[in-house]
């Protein structure tokens, strides 16, 4: 069985379970047929998604690819069970989204093995105290001026879009990546936006600095040596995860999409300062996770006393990074039990999403249970995953570039 949207679904197409309304009404029988008229009753009735048979006549799962696919996803999704809808939604989701890119599957394969193995002929170092770094024991390098200048003018009430523009405008890189940026699919804009106060003026004074923040961080990060991780894979999963987060909160009252795209965008930036300072630590608890089939986020604060997003909320705060960036960065692991913030929660399942479908790798060689609380706290019903994941293919291509 697949989970489609409606929106998707196609003539032909034959409902493998009944369709109900919200309260309960009969709409219509397991079996079903779906023909244009079918399509059209379960929009009226605003039915966003319906379980279908596979098509007649299509290839079953019986050769070896399938197999040794439906052999991973078995794996990869164990702390995941598919009772849950939404767990069975996203399952069925990677299951499309891998057996249409068998070379994203192999590549992400052979990234897990790697970062499983990376303790091999490397001698132990035992534990670090990350905090030195904050401290002055050790040394942090310090962000670029402009990113201090932008930080303050965000803060600054009086502070115009020609004021942004002007700060923007004295690092030329800078200026030429978030003109792209603003003009790519990502904001899926029909006119060109030309100038930086034309964008500050369109998108909003905040949501251009917060998003020259992002970008300055990124770029000042972004040539660090590999050692452990590919780093190209790395950024790759926290481009994915802050577009991924900006596209569920179209769908989500109340969430502002510029935060939560930068949120997602720096949301492992204490893991790679972990990595980048502590490199063998790293590297042992990788293979710590591994042996015990544990997140790397649950293994951290034995090898650095904190896990790294709390790690990350300190360095936001020594950068002076936004209180509200700052908290999506702390919690975008925290179990988020009861009545989560709904910002949290987006940057929490965005990163869980990207994690599934293999888009980069940060590290995480299990993919962690969904926190149901924060599946709740969206209000969404996963067949809204089906577009959001859609969307953010589209996007990312494009986007990354921009980035690295």
């Amino acid at each position: 069985m697949n989970l489609v949207s409606v929106f998707t679904a196609k003539p032909g197409m034959v409902l493998a379970r009944e369709v109900k309304n919200k309260d309960g009404r009969h709409l219509m029988d397991a079996g079903t047929t779906l023909g244009d008229k079918e399509i059209r009753i379960l929009k009226m009735w605003g039915i966003p998604e319906v379980m279908v048979q596979p098509a007649p006549g299509a290839q079953q799962k019986t050769d070896t690819g399938d197999a040794k696919l439906q052999a991973f996803l078995g794996r990869w999704f164990k702390k995941n069970p598919l009772k849950d809808p939404v767990a069975e939604a996203m399952y069925n989701i990677t299951e499309s989204w891998f057996s249409e890119r068998p070379e994203v599957l192999l590549s992400f394969q052979k990234r897990l093995r790697a970062a499983a193995g990376s303790r091999s002929g490397i001698s132990s170092r035992g534990t670090a105290d990350p905090l030195s770094l904050l401290n002055g024991d050790l040394s942090l390098p310090a962000l670029p001026q402009i990113y201090s200048e932008i930080n303050t003018a965000v803060n600054d009430p009086k502070c115009s879009g020609k004021d942004i523009a002007e700060i923007v405008s004295k690092d030329t890189s800078l200026s030429a990546t978030l003109l792209k940026i603003v003009n790519s699919a990502f904001y899926g804009r029909s006119e060109k936006i030309d100038s930086l106060t034309l964008a500050a003026m369109t998108l909003g004074t905040k949501e251009v600095c917060n998003l020259a923040l992002g970008i300055t961080v990124i770029n000042h990060f972004k040539g660090m040596p590999e050692t452990f991780l590919d780093m190209d894979a790395f950024w790759r999963h926290s481009v994915g995860c802050g577009i991924m987060a900006r596209n569920l909160a179209t769908h989500i009252p109340e969430v502002n999409g510029e935060r939560v795209f930068i949120g997602g965008l720096l949301h492992d930036i204490g893991r790679l300062v972990l990595l980048n300072h502590f490199p063998e630590v790293f590297a042992t608890a990788l293979a710590q996770a591994a042996k015990l089939g544990l997140t790397l986020h649950q293994v951290e604060p034995k090898f650095f006393s904190l896990e790294h997003g709390e790690f990350g909320s300190m360095l936001a705060d020594f950068w002076n990074l936004p209180a509200g960036i700052t908290r999506l960065i702390r919690d975008h692991h925290a179990p988020l039990r009861e009545a989560p913030d709904k910002e949290v929660a987006v940057v929490y399942f965005a990163n869980w999403m990207v994690s599934a479908l293999g888009i980069g790798f940060s590290g995480e060689i299990t993919l962690p249970a969904l926190s149901m609380g924060a599946w709740k706290a969206l209000g969404i019903s996963p067949g809204t995953l089906i577009p959001v994941v859609r969307q953010t293919e589209r996007q990312l291509a494009e986007t990354i570039r921009f980035f690295l």
